[in-house]
């Protein structure tokens, strides 16, 4: 759970790891839990969308949205595609972590083609595990989605989403936003 943590230098790791499950525990209770499965949805499942919505979310109204999607895209067997991913699995190659860094912004074609099992392009489903660590309005954009009929988006130049719901739509979409 991202937060701020205070910590003594007596601290060991294990009480380091203990107090950020005790976080997680607060945070994502009982109840959302409970909701969560009502959805079908597992606590590994919840937090490894709400990683991948972490790092593709800027505007924070858009999180919700995002969610459905994907869940909209699991339950119809469709991969995800999601850029983050493939920044996590491309930061798997040291070298491409020294020319760019862990999340490298701008991906290429062979990028997308990275043998990675949390690379969502190649691979359907979700990741094996979370690429981040969501907070607590990720989490709760997947366990209580937006309700709508979108199955594609892709991210403007100001940080910003477009979504559309056919092919088409997010062609032209593409067209218009990405370089």
């Amino acid at each position: 759970m991202p937060a701020t943590y205070f910590y003594r230098r007596s601290d060991t790791a294990e009480d380091v790891i203990q107090q950020m499950l005790e976080a997680m525990d607060k945070g994502f209770t009982k109840e959302l839990r409970s909701e969560a499965l009502d959805a079908g949805l597992t606590m590994h499942g919840v937090l490894t969308l709400a990683s991948i919505i972490e790092r593709e979310a800027k505007v924070a109204a858009e999180r919700p949205i995002m969610a459905q999607v994907f869940l909209k895209r699991l339950r119809l067997g469709i991969a995800l595609e999601a850029d983050p991913t493939v920044q996590y699995a491309v930061a798997e190659d040291p070298a491409s972590v020294e020319e760019f860094g862990y999340w490298k912004t701008e991906l290429t074609k062979d990028d997308l083609g990275v043998d990675s099992l949390y690379n969502t392009y190649r691979y359907g489903g979700l990741p094996p595990g979370p690429i981040s660590a969501p907070r607590m309005d990720s989490i709760l954009a997947v366990i209580h989605p937006a309700d709508t009929n979108y199955l594609y988006f892709v991210a403007k130049p100001d940080g910003s989403h477009a979504f559309a719901e056919t092919f088409e739509e997010h062609q032209r979409n593409i067209e218009e936003f990405q370089p």
